[in-house]
């Protein structure tokens, strides 16, 4: 099963945090500065980084000295990357937080400092369920929405993205430009598409009793896709044999390749299919094919030599 939706918010809410991150992308300087300086908003946020081993010793003290000043406390669900004390304004960051994360982990915490609403807990604890995100917590869905709008500033990610050919060279190439992680990437430019297009994110494949087996982590689709497919029934485990499972690159891409879905009315639709492969994850890029459903070749399970 795929990890539930970890950045829905209520329009309202939407709003205001949208306003939140254009304020502080103005006061750091940010807009069009490439990558996104996410140290310098930091600053401007007046929020300090601080280096520091997040073992379970120092989590206790953080707990004690919360209750003991009659302060909320959000527990982390799995190992802690970071701890944010909104009285101080520091957010500490174990210093083994993947590199890749840390301009996500560090907006988050941002966002606890910068969303005034958020203000009646006393500590955030920031884990891997947060980030990779598993966590239902509606202040870590804030936080969450407020690190992508800013990391991506605000309208210039999807403006760009709109004007590069679509596929996966798109994020790809936009994850460097902006500072962030693939994986973030290619999230915000699916959701933030006006074409018809999804992600599915795939954990690395295992071995199974008929052959390799990759479990659905997340998909991701665009509003133009939900609204022309509604809730799609994506299968949750995959092998080589199946449509989406003969996707999953041996080696590191898949070169484009033609299947067809079939929306809410029944009606079958093209689509163009390419893969991405890192250690941690497979992402298997579907976006709507303009030629018509005749020329479609559904795909075989003979992996390309190209994979």
């Amino acid at each position: 099963m795929s990890l539930p939706d970890d950045s829905s918010v209520a329009s309202d809410q939407l709003a205001e945090i949208r306003a939140a991150a254009d304020r502080l992308l103005r006061e750091g300087g940010a807009f069009e500065c490439f990558p996104t300086p996410v140290d310098q908003i930091m600053r401007a946020a007046k929020v300090e980084i601080v280096p520091l081993q997040l073992d379970d010793g120092y989590l206790a003290r953080l707990r004690q000295k919360a209750e003991a000043a009659g302060t909320a406390l959000l527990s982390a669900l799995s190992k802690v990357w970071g701890v944010f004390d909104p009285k101080a304004r520091v957010a500490f960051i174990d210093p083994e937080t993947p590199k890749n994360k840390l301009p996500f982990l560090k907006l988050h915490e941002g966002g606890h400092a910068v969303l005034p609403w958020q203000s009646i807990f006393g500590i955030f604890e920031d884990c891997r369920k947060t980030l990779d995100p598993d966590v239902k917590a509606q202040f870590e869905r804030e936080a969450n929405v407020f690190a992508s709008e800013v990391l991506f500033q605000r309208n210039t990610f999807t403006v760009e993205a709109r004007d590069l050919a679509v596929g996966l060279k798109a994020p790809l190439i936009l994850a460097k430009r902006y500072g962030a992680s693939v994986y973030a990437t290619v999230r915000r430019y699916v959701s933030t598409s006006d074409r018809v297009c999804a992600v599915l994110v795939y954990d690395p494949p295992v071995a199974g009793p008929m052959g390799t087996v990759s479990m659905l982590r997340r998909a991701v689709t665009s509003p133009a896709f939900d609204l022309q497919f509604g809730a799609y029934p994506w299968p949750g485990a995959v092998t080589p044999a199946d449509q989406f499972g003969s996707m999953v690159p041996v080696r590191r891409m898949t070169n484009p390749r033609s299947l067809a879905l079939t929306d809410a009315n029944g009606d079958r639709r093209g689509f163009i299919a390419e893969a991405f492969k890192t250690p941690h994850q497979t992402f298997v890029l579907l976006h709507a094919d303009p030629r018509p459903i005749r020329g479609i070749v559904l795909p075989s399970s003979v992996v390309s030599p190209y994979s």
